[in-house]
């Protein structure tokens, strides 16, 4: 089985979403103005620039690497892929209804959602968190998973192949990385379907990559 590390695509240099976990201060300050808590606790509240967004939104740290549309939703879950479950999301905001008569000129690149009046919800896209569940134990360069200077190291798989077709790595039983890496499966469904805004990069050549960025400082 070969590997791969997910690598993400935009569609512009502007910020076209923002995303937050429950944990995340940018949830909490969504609620705070007015929106109401989500029932589930495991709910992802998003803002979009545009109700038409790519099939993968990326930008999220820890367990949950990105959200997926909907036609992402059905084409990795027909193909029965494994090592994720997918959550719900909330879309909060919406800034526009996708036609971009002005380029912000001022102010930071999130302004052009945070300070939109916005447009009604029910122009929103059908979103899902994908919440990677596997891990595989790997054998890092530094003891302890980190680099000098704090970076993640570098790192080897063990001996055999990753059991899932998404998965994160992990040392000791622990979670050292929001890396996510991927089955030749993985990569096969989304390429067969065009999903957008994803791109995939051979494991040995991102982690080469990665030791070459980790020898420089």
């Amino acid at each position: 089985m070969e590997v791969f590390a997910l690598i993400a695509k935009y569609r512009s240099s502007g910020f076209e979403y923002l995303w937050y976990e429950p944990w995340q201060a940018g949830y909490h300050d969504i609620l705070k103005r007015g929106f109401p808590k989500p029932a589930d606790d495991r709910t992802v509240l998003a803002e979009l620039r545009s109700p038409k967004v790519g099939d993968f939104l990326h930008g999220g740290s820890g367990r949950i690497p990105f959200l997926i549309g909907e036609r992402a939703r059905l084409a990795l879950e027909s193909a029965g892929l494994t090592g994720f479950t997918l959550g719900p999301v909330v879309v909060a905001k919406i800034a526009t209804k996708g036609v971009r008569k002005r380029e912000v000129r001022a102010g930071e690149p999130e302004d052009a959602i945070l300070k939109a009046r916005g447009v009604p919800l029910t122009l929103a896209p059908k979103l899902h968190a994908v919440h990677v569940t596997a891990l595989v134990e790997v054998q890092p360069d530094f003891e302890g998973g980190r680099a000098p200077g704090g970076w993640v190291s570098p790192f080897r798989l063990g001996p055999g192949e990753p059991a899932s077709d998404l998965w994160q790595p992990a040392y000791r039983g622990e979670g050292f990385s929001s890396w996510t890496f991927c089955s030749s499966r993985f990569r096969s469904v989304c390429e067969t379907h065009g999903l957008s805004d994803i791109a995939f990069e051979p494991f040995d050549s991102f982690m080469e990559r990665h030791r070459g960025t980790v020898r420089r400082q």
